[in-house]
């Protein structure tokens, strides 16, 4: 080899050293190591699978139960008309007396502003929570009323002619308003369409009668049935009494007419009225309407 060759190798392989030399750390294995290029590519990422979408949730049942359709608890100022209430023809107003209370005086009747017609198979509620008068001359009475004048029903949820009457308290029925002066015998029995009334005062506590306390008294009943369920509570949830009424659809409000709410208090005829007694005003503390739909 000449010297020239031998000059040669010795720059080349110099060169070599020093590129390998200042390779940067990690480049193939380190300082002074001539890395091998890989001829296996590096493998492609499988795609990442979408989100699966979320079942949708289920459109709730409708529960079936009970809606208050109507509510008052005469709240307004005392001497104030409950404005969802109006007065018959010929009677007197009630007003609020400012205790959260309706009072509703002599010789007042007042019927709901509102009325009902519901469907076949509705069950209706009516309740309210009230005290009587405790004379011998008032007739009171919260009721619901059909008031067609071809098929005319009634449901005395509850009526008092107070402490001093036999009759006391009770609740009743009419299907039939013909009674005139001029028949010797009374028409609506005679045609078996008589009022069904069932006293009550000896199913309550002594002392806690219904002219003695406020009691919530309700009547349910369902549209095209043939039954009224009558009932008595307290607050603790106490009931002196609960009773069907015997079968009759005749006796049960129907909806060829809408069904309203009334609360009255009359006089009873001076040959029966019995002195005594200080409360002439029928308390009232709320009323409620409440329907479920069939």
């Amino acid at each position: 080899m000449s010297l020239l060759a031998r000059a040669l190798g010795t720059v080349v392989s110099a060169l070599l050293l020093v590129v390998v030399a200042d390779a940067p750390a990690g480049f193939g294995g380190g300082p002074g190591v001539i890395a091998a290029l890989d001829p296996t590519p590096e493998p492609t990422p499988e795609p990442t699978p979408a989100a699966p979408e979320p079942t949708p949730a289920p459109e709730p049942t409708p529960v079936s139960g009970w809606e208050t359709v109507f509510y008052d608890g005469f709240d307004g100022p005392a001497g104030v008309w409950p404005d969802q209430w109006h007065n018959m023809l010929w009677t007197n107003a009630a007003a609020q007396n400012g205790l959260g209370q309706l009072e509703v005086g002599h010789l007042s009747q007042i019927r709901t502003n509102q009325g009902w017609t519901l469907p076949v198979g509705t069950r209706v509620r009516v309740s309210a929570s009230l005290l009587m008068p405790d004379t011998g001359s008032n007739y009171a009475a919260l009721w619901v009323q059909h008031p067609n004048g071809v098929d005319p029903r009634e449901i005395d949820v509850i009526e008092s002619y107070g402490p001093l009457k036999p009759a006391g308290a009770q609740f009743a029925s009419h299907i039939c308003y013909d009674d005139t002066p001029e028949t010797a015998v009374n028409a609506c029995a005679a045609t078996g369409r008589a009022p069904v009334m069932t006293p009550v005062t000896q199913l309550f506590p002594a002392g806690a009668e219904p002219w003695s306390r406020f009691w919530s008294y309700s009547a349910e009943f369902t549209v095209g049935g043939d039954t009224v369920l009558f009932s008595a509570s307290d607050p603790a949830g106490n009931r002196p009494y609960e009773i069907a009424s015997a079968p009759d659809a005749r006796r049960v409000p129907g909806n060829a007419a809408p069904i309203q709410v009334r609360l009255s208090n009359k006089d009873v005829k001076p040959e029966h009225a019995v002195p005594g007694g200080t409360r002439h005003s029928m308390l009232v503390d709320w009323v409620t309407v409440e329907v479920d739909y069939p």
